[in-house]
Order: C-alpha cells, then sequence, then structure tokens
C-alpha cells in the first residue's frame, strides 16, 4: 500500500454537514484538513487488488462570535467516516463505501453513507503526483441526509522519488545569484537541513526598485489581484539521508493569512529541495498547481520553472539581522509570459526564530552615529549601593508597553537582545561573535572594565490597540492588516553597567506602497533610549525609555515619539519567587487548617450549650460559607487537571500542582464544617420557643446590611477601578478584559465582605440585645486572626519580595483588597470588630448606645413572654 499509516490533506465542500458553528454570526471556515488513517490491508484473489479498512477524518475550524462579552472565539469540528473498499495497485484507484453520523444546522442528526474515490495512489511518486479524489453522499438528492460533494487532495509521502532535485541541482543552483562558500556556515553532522527547515517557515519578501506596472515582479502575474508580502515553506517530507526536502510553498497577502487556515493552492507550489553541500545553501525547484479553484480533484502540477535559493548568513548586522536569506525567480526568458524578475525574502524577528547555527558573527556598523546620538552621562563610581543589570544575564530582555502620547493609546511589544560585545549571549546560542565583531570604528570602543557594552537588540512592536501615526503606519493597507502587521527594528548601541543606562540607533525596514518590503527603504534615523532601574529597587515596571525618529518634522518617515516603559525578572527574583511560593503554600495550609480548628470549637460550643445556637446570625454563617465555596468553585479543575502553564513555567514538576491540590482539599474541609454549623444554628433557631423575635432580629440585621454592602461596593469598586487605569485602557479593544476587570472586582469585594464577618453578628446582636455567648473566643477570634494575618504579610511582602502577582498564592490580590492603605483598614476594621462582639457578650448587644437612641428601640420592641426575657446563664 502506497499510503503510509497517517495521509494528510486538504478538502473542500461539505458545507452542509462540517461547517455548523455553534451560533449564528461566525466567520468563514479558516481551515480544511483532512486525515487518511489505513488501519488493515488484506490481499484478494486477485493479485493487484486488495481490501482496504480505514478512516478519513475531517476537520474544520474557524473563528465565530459566541457573545457581546467574550467576543470571536475559536471552533473545531470533526467529522469520521468509517469506509472499506477495494484499491488496484495497476490502475492507482481506491474505491471505498463507508458511514458516519452529523447534526443538521437546525440540530437534527444525519445518518450519511458515501462512497469514497481515490486517484493516483500509484508505488511509486513525484513532484508532478496528486492523489485527488472525491467523497460522494450515497443517499438520493432531496433525502435530508444527503450533502454535496466533497473534493480532496493529498500530497504523496510514501515511496517518493526526488528526481527534479537529482538531476538539476547536482552541480549548485544554476543562475541563482553566487554566494561564498564562507559566507554561510556548514551544517554540523547532528543537525540536518531537515531539522533546521521542520514545520512551517515564514519570510517577508523584499522587492527592488525596479518592481512596477510594466515589469512584473509577482510569481503568478497580474491576476491574482495584490502582490505578496510573505512567503511560507511548509516541509511535506524529508528524504531518508536528511538531504532532500519537499516543501508546500505559499504566498500570503499578509503577514497572519496563513496561520490556521487552509493553502490557497492558486497561489502555491510544491516544491522539492536539496541541501548543496558544497555553497552552502539550499537549492529547491517549484511547480504549479492549476485548476485547484473548482474542485480539487482537477487539481495537477505544472511549469516547474521557478527556482528558490536558501541559506544561513555567517555574518549578523543591524541591517541585516536575518538568520535566513534566500532568493526566488524564474528560469523563463524574459520576454515569455509567466517570467517574474528575482525577489529575495528574509525571515525577520517573528519567524525562523529556533534557528541555530554554530560559528554566526555580529558585526556592529552604526557605532559612529551612536556616538553622535547618544548624549554622555557621568559613570557612577563603583562603591554606589545601586546595581544595575549585567549585561550579560537576560535581565537585559524585557517585554513593554508602549504608550503613544499622541494618540493616548497603548500597546505592547518585547525587546530581545541579540548580541553582547565580542562574546556569546547565553539567550541566543547560535550567535558566536569573534574578534570581527568589535567594532571596526572609533565611534565606540566598548570597555567592560568601565561598564560600556556594545549591545545589539531585536525590538518587536505589533500596532494592535496602538495608534500609530507619521512614518511608522504604513500607506494603503487596509485595517486588518495594519493591526495584524509587527513593526520590527533592529539596534545597535552601548550600555552602561553603572548607570543602568542604555542608548542605541536603530533600523527598520519600510513596506513599499504599504504593502511590501523594498530592499532599499530601510529608515536608520531612530533612536532608542533605556534606562534600567536597580535591581534593589523591586519593582517589576522597572524600565523606562523611548523610541524617537531623528528625522526633520516635515520628512514621510518622521514619527512622534513613543514612551516605553519595560519589565523584567532577574535570575534572584525568580529564587526568591519561589521560595517565596513554597512558604505561601505552606501558610495557606496552615490558615485553612486553623480556620477547620476554629470551626470546630464553635460546634463544640453550640452543641455544649444547647440554647446558643439560635443565638448565631445566620446570615454570618453563611457569608463564611460561600467565603470557602467560591474558591472551590474558581479552581475545581485544578484538583483534576494538570495546570501545566504554572508546574513548567515556575518549578517543572509535580510538586507545586500536589500543594494546590492539598490546599483544595483542606478548603473543602473547611467548607464543609461551615455549612454544619450553619445547619446546626438553622435548626436550633426553627425548634427554639423564642424563633419569632429572632427572625425578627434577622431581618432587620438583613434591611440593615444589604444597603451597607451595596454602598461599600460601590465605593469599594471606584477604588478599585482607579488602580486599574492602565487595564481599563486596554479593555476598550477586548470585551474580555472587561469581564476580567469586573469578575476581578467582585471577586475582590466578596473577600472584604469576609473580612468584616463579624459585622452580621454585631448588628443581630445589637436588634436582639443579647448578652449570651453565642460566639466561642476561639471561633471570633480565631477567625478575625486568620483573615487579618494575609494583610500583614502583605504588607511585609510588599516591602521584601518583587511585586509579581501571577504567583502570589496566600494573600492573593485578586481574591481581596491588597494595598498599604486597605491593608492597614481591614486590619484595625477586623480587630474593632472582634472588640465590639467581646464587649456585647459581657454587657448587652446596645451597650455603645445612648440611652435615648436605648429607650426608642425598647418603645418600639414587640411585647414577648416573660421566660424570653430571661438571658441564658451558664458557667464557662
Amino acid at each position: 500500500m502506497p499510503f503510509p499509516g497517517r495521509q494528510y490533506g486538504y478538502f473542500s465542500g461539505g458545507d452542509k454537514v462540517l461547517n455548523n458553528p455553534p451560533s449564528r454570526s461566525y466567520y468563514a471556515p479558516k481551515s480544511k484538513t483532512l486525515l487518511f488513517e489505513t488501519h488493515h490491508v488484506f490481499t484478494t484473489d486477485a493479485d493487484d487488488v486488495f481490501m482496504v479498512e480505514g478512516n478519513l477524518i475531517f476537520q474544520t475550524s474557524f473563528y465565530y462570535e459566541q457573545s457581546i462579552s467574550s467576543g470571536s472565539s475559536y471552533f473545531r469540528g470533526t467529522l469520521d467516516f468509517d469506509f472499506r473498499g477495494f484499491w488496484s495497485r495497476t490502475t492507482g484507484k481506491l474505491c471505498m463505501v463507508g458511514s458516519s453520523y452529523a447534526y443538521s444546522k437546525e440540530g437534527k442528526l444525519l445518518h450519511l453513507a458515501a462512497v469514497l474515490k481515490i486517484n493516483n495512489l500509484r508505488k511509486s511518486s513525484t513532484i508532478r503526483t496528486l492523489v485527488t479524489g472525491t467523497l460522494d453522499s450515497l443517499n438520493s438528492i432531496g433525502d435530508p441526509n444527503h450533502f454535496e460533494q466533497i473534493s480532496l487532495l493529498m500530497f504523496p509521502q510514501a515511496n517518493y522519488a526526488y528526481t527534479m532535485v537529482s538531476k538539476q541541482f547536482s552541480k549548485g543552483c544554476p543562475r541563482g545569484t553566487d554566494v561564498q562558500p564562507m559566507s554561510s556556515p556548514r551544517l554540523s553532522q547532528t543537525r540536518t537541513i531537515c531539522d533546521m527547515l521542520g514545520g512551517s517557515n515564514a519570510f517577508e519578501l523584499e522587492y527592488t526598485g525596479s518592481c512596477n506596472s510594466s515589469k512584473s515582479c509577482n510569481p503568478f502575474g497580474d491576476g491574482i489581484g495584490y502582490l505578496p508580502s510573505v512567503i511560507s515553506l511548509s516541509m511535506i517530507q524529508c528524504s531518508n539521508d536528511r538531504q532532500s526536502l519537499r516543501f508546500l510553498i505559499e504566498f500570503w497577502n499578509d503577514s497572519y493569512q496563513g496561520y490556521y487556515s487552509s493553502p490557497n493552492l492558486n497561489t502555491s507550489l510544491i516544491g522539492e529541495g536539496s541541501w548543496d553541500a558544497k555553497s552552502n545553501r539550499l537549492c529547491i525547484i517549484a511547480c504549479r498547481i492549476y485548476d485547484a479553484s473548482s474542485s480539487l480533484e482537477k487539481s495537477h502540477v505544472g511549469d516547474c520553472t521557478t527556482r528558490l535559493s536558501l541559506r544561513f548568513p555567517a555574518i549578523l548586522s543591524i541591517r541585516n539581522p536575518s538568520t535566513i536569506v534566500g532568493e526566488i525567480w524564474s528560469e523563463k526568458p524574459r520576454n515569455e509570459g509567466g517570467f517574474f524578475d528575482r525577489v529575495e525574502f528574509r525571515n525577520t524577528g517573528r519567524y525562523g526564530g529556533g534557528i541555530q547555527l554554530q560559528g554566526l558573527k555580529y558585526v556592529y556598523t552604526e557605532m559612529d552615529e551612536v556616538k553622535k546620538s547618544c548624549p554622555k552621562k557621568n559613570s557612577r563610581t563603583n562603591s554606589s549601593m545601586e546595581h544595575y543589570p549585567d549585561g550579560y544575564s537576560g535581565d537585559m530582555s524585557f517585554s513593554m508597553s508602549i504608550i503613544n502620547g499622541s494618540k493616548g493609546s497603548i500597546g505592547w511589544g518585547s525587546s530581545d537582545i541579540l548580541a553582547v560585545d565580542d562574546q556569546q549571549y547565553q539567550r541566543f546560542p547560535s550567535l558566536l561573535p569573534s574578534s570581527s565583531s568589535k567594532p571596526k570604528s572609533s565611534g565606540v570602543e566598548s570597555d567592560s572594565s568601565s561598564g560600556l557594552l556594545n549591545v545589539s537588540y531585536k525590538i518587536s512592536i505589533p500596532p494592535l490597540s496602538l495608534e500609530l501615526d507619521g512614518g511608522l503606519k504604513p500607506a494603503n493597507q487596509s485595517s486588518y492588516e495594519y493591526l495584524q502587521t509587527k513593526i520590527q527594528i533592529s539596534a545597535e548601541g552601548v550600555y552602561d553597567t553603572t548607570t543602568g543606562s542604555l542608548c542605541m540607533v536603530g533600523c527598520r525596514r519600510s513596506r513599499l506602497d504599504g504593502k511590501s518590503f523594498s530592499s532599499h527603504s530601510i529608515d536608520c534615523d531612530i533612536l532608542v533610549q533605556v534606562n534600567f532601574l536597580p535591581l534593589n529597587s523591586r519593582k517589576t515596571n522597572n524600565i523606562k525609555g523611548s523610541i524617537e525618529s531623528t528625522r526633520e518634522k516635515t520628512d514621510s518617515l518622521y514619527f512622534k515619539p513613543l514612551q516605553i516603559l519595560g519589565t523584567t525578572y532577574s535570575r534572584s527574583w525568580g529564587a526568591e519567587s519561589v521560595w517565596r511560593m513554597d512558604f505561601e503554600m505552606i501558610g495557606s495550609v496552615v490558615s485553612n487548617t486553623l480556620t477547620i480548628i476554629f470551626v470546630a470549637f464553635q460546634i463544640f460550643h453550640v452543641r455544649k450549650h444547647r440554647g446558643i445556637g439560635p443565638m448565631v446570625s445566620l446570615l454570618m454563617l453563611v457569608i463564611l460559607a460561600l467565603g470557602h465555596s467560591i474558591p472551590l468553585v474558581l479552581n475545581l479543575e485544578a484538583m483534576f487537571i494538570q495546570d501545566s502553564e504554572r508546574s513548567v513555567l515556575i518549578r517543572g514538576g509535580k510538586w507545586l500542582e500536589m500543594n494546590e491540590v492539598i490546599i483544595r482539599v483542606v478548603t473543602m474541609v473547611a467548607f464543609l464544617l461551615q455549612v454544619r454549623l450553619l445547619m446546626l444554628s438553622w435548626t436550633a433557631r426553627c425548634s427554639t420557643e423564642k424563633k419569632k423575635t429572632l427572625w425578627i432580629a434577622e431581618k432587620r440585621g438583613l434591611y440593615v446590611c444589604a444597603p451597607v454592602y451595596v454602598i461599600g461596593a460601590i465605593i469599594a469598586f471606584s477604588v478599585k477601578s482607579r488602580q486599574n487605569v492602565h487595564r481599563t485602557v486596554m479593555a476598550r479593544h477586548s470585551w474580555y478584559d472587561i469581564d476580567e476587570i469586573i469578575l476581578g472586582n467582585s471577586r475582590a469585594y466578596a473577600g472584604l465582605i469576609l473580612d468584616a464577618f463579624l459585622f452580621p453578628q454585631i448588628i443581630f446582636n445589637m436588634f436582639h440585645n443579647s448578652r449570651e455567648l453565642a460566639l466561642s473566643r476561639l471561633f471570633y477570634i480565631g477567625i478575625t486572626l486568620v483573615r487579618l494575618v494575609p494583610h500583614g504579610y502583605d504588607l511585609y511582602r510588599a516591602n521584601s519580595y518583587v511585586d509579581i502577582d501571577d504567583t502570589y498564592i496566600y494573600a492573593d490580590h485578586g481574591a481581596d483588597y491588597y494595598s498599604t492603605a486597605w491593608d492597614f483598614i481591614i486590619i484595625v476594621l477586623g480587630i474593632f470588630f472582634a472588640v465590639i462582639i467581646h464587649y456585647q457578650q459581657r454587657l448587652g448587644g446596645r451597650y455603645f448606645l445612648s440611652k435615648r437612641f436605648l429607650e426608642s428601640v425598647i418603645d418600639e420592641e414587640p411585647p414577648v413572654d416573660s421566660e424570653e426575657q430571661l438571658p441564658l446563664k451558664y458557667s464557662t
């Protein structure tokens, strides 16, 4: 059987049974792929006929509008057919019948019966071989189970012969640009070309200035309606010797067109390449795919006159920071139809980031300009107590927020260091600078003894939510393309380790007519200035700077300055965070364990003194029970599903997950005990003879607490919103962020109510004017301490550890109000409530009220039996 066990491909059609989104508002399918799995192959009485069993899986994916609050969501649907049929080795045809089921758009179950016919399934294949076929319904037209024809296409992967490259590329890449063998590093024996280019690799096309309407540079002519800006090479298969490989070569209109979508085969090429060890480059021959628009069954391969060459530069610089460069050209004569000029392409920071080659060097070329543009700062003495990031450490790479002051918009980006001085940088192990990488000019000499280091960066700025103007905004570009296109800046300059100042000159490639990059459209009149705060400042937003243009304001490439607010974490902070998280896990377990003990004391207190149960505020017990149920509901999946992101990024093991499970188990026990205490008090309240007056006091307490909680929510939400100004600005562009802010504020306010859990009991005691010891001292004092200790710890943590909200386990900022002011207020309020309860149970519920108010309250109270006026007394 020439099919492997799993064969991938593409299909068209089948919208009735495959394109059923869960809502009415949806986008067209972004991806239509299939998988054919061969399970069994049996011989038959005929020599060249075999019986085949397998299944065909259709997969569709698209974006749909789930709701106003959550915005667009990603959906993936599948349809699985079980087939059985026969394959003729002589004709290469496979015919199978099978069945499946699906749901119609109205939600009705459809029983599908189909016949699958596949062509060109032969013992051997070449670049011109395409496996095509159809899937037809066996139900007649008009039957509810009938569906339209589905056509399919697959690139054969078994018994493939690399015939084209073996013949034409035996002497290198014909008509390709001559390159010196030493200009590209050799591949090591452990890493082959298949390892370097596995998966999908995208590159940005660069057109020369000669590209115009009279001389086309488009590999597909002017008929497709656009000039491609991105070329993608997706590996289909690698040869056994790991030196030859096949590609599906796609041409995209924008940077993100190819992600999560099936290829447009009419603007794609099928190619096979071979690594040329002499010149250290990959040579590829590519062919057009025709007639794929109407039906994939009619697709065929032809016109194999397109050539590609790809290599890995041995030297990187600010103007050429790409680790992969290449070119594409036509073998046709210039006056023949289908000819196009030579086009270059290169990878950027977004594409091909995993490429690693030994022997790469970086050459500083703009240091003279750095000397002119960067002002000198007085270096501090070594005796200074302030320490800044080491130039060779991972602290130099950082994420950043970009603020456009003129528009008032906020975006984000990243800044990754490429080279430091003339030594290898640990975050870029493929880069091995040598003595030749030192600056050739006398502009700025690196001097590690004085703290000056030459550095090179790759800066990426996605303009999503960042309203750019001037020279940063491409002309004649759609809003979708503009939002999805990143701005890439290569920069080099000097970093002063004694002052934490970084000053660089940057270069950026601008688009030609807003669509495609030009090899001559490089803007190097950009100044990047960054100031690192000392490491001992313990602030996460410890980087400030700017990106500005040094051109005249009248220049078309000029743009207004952008402000940088960066974030980086030192290794010492990471070690401290791990230790702190371990400590907080223990603290969380201890806290919940103490809660169990204190609630158990209250249960024993209620059971020992039968008349005490009705005197406990039910609203207080409900608040305590809900306070322990909310974490269980929000994090229930953590007990059963591995939280891989946190465990891998922080600890890389199971220890953290096990402790999180322990925390939730203890929380569950505390919740069950709270519910048990609530049931005991409820039962006692309903069975007591004086339940009428108790329920009156409970209702009056609820009438007081409800308005207080509502007014408190309004005040607390307004204060919390001011702390989230940055997130609120960002939320203008995302319904998801708005939901997060609302839910986060609600959760924090619920924590505040839980901190003041004694408030309902105080109000209940006041209206009932009870003097009974309704609450055990260990209960109300212990639970108060359990609620207040996290706020005291937060005050200590703010001054002792770096602020990393995502790693908080104990005293989580998302579960309560935590800040210097809030911590102080909550601690004072909690102690104040505990003191009031103490004196209420000694002097009476209204001991703190004036006599005039006491008299008015007594006049309003309904008459009760004399027995109910007698207080319950007992010895403790």
